[in-house]
């Protein structure tokens, strides 16, 4: 039988879990501050062939697309409608101009060459990329780490 401080210490800790797995849920849906850009990005092998094929503005354009959707809540934009093709080409478009169609073209393009989510593009209409998620992750745990430090100094501090 548990004593009442290993119950009290069990309690703690899935109390600690809960606001952990909510400040990561929340933090998840944040816009990232900072991505990590790999300073061999260049020789990703699908982006260098993009690149080759169809020139720098196509890796600009890839590096655009990545910012941007750092910016975005969720990470992603979703096409699955006319409004949703031309929110992406105006934000794309903050640079030089590119018509929905050059839009669509290039996404097609990155779906080629799977530098988009697949999954997400195919099941939810989403364009984002694979990396950005996984930033978005690395990035929302230490928040969420940060965030959890500091409720339980808290939590400390009132007593509880």
């Amino acid at each position: 039988m548990a004593t009442q401080r290993e119950a009290e210490t069990d309690a703690e800790k899935l109390a600690a879990q809960d606001a952990y797995d909510e400040f990561l849920e929340r933090a998840m849906s944040d816009p990232i501050k900072f991505i990590k850009h790999d300073a061999r990005a260049h020789d990703d092998e699908a982006l260098y062939r993009m690149a080759n094929r169809h020139g720098m503005e196509f890796y600009g354009w890839y590096w655009l697309l990545v910012e941007l959707l750092t910016g975005r809540k969720h990470h992603y934009y979703d096409i699955s409608d006319e409004a949703g093709w031309r929110r992406l080409s105006r934000d794309m478009s903050c640079i030089c101009d590119i018509s929905i169609d050059e839009c669509r073209s290039f996404i097609a393009e990155l779906y080629g060459a799977e530098l988009i989510n697949r999954e997400q593009y195919d099941e939810l209409h989403r364009v984002t990329i694979t990396r950005i998620l996984v930033d978005a992750k690395t990035y929302a745990e230490a928040v969420a780490i940060k965030q959890l430090s500091a409720w339980k100094t808290n939590r400390k501090r009132l007593g509880h």
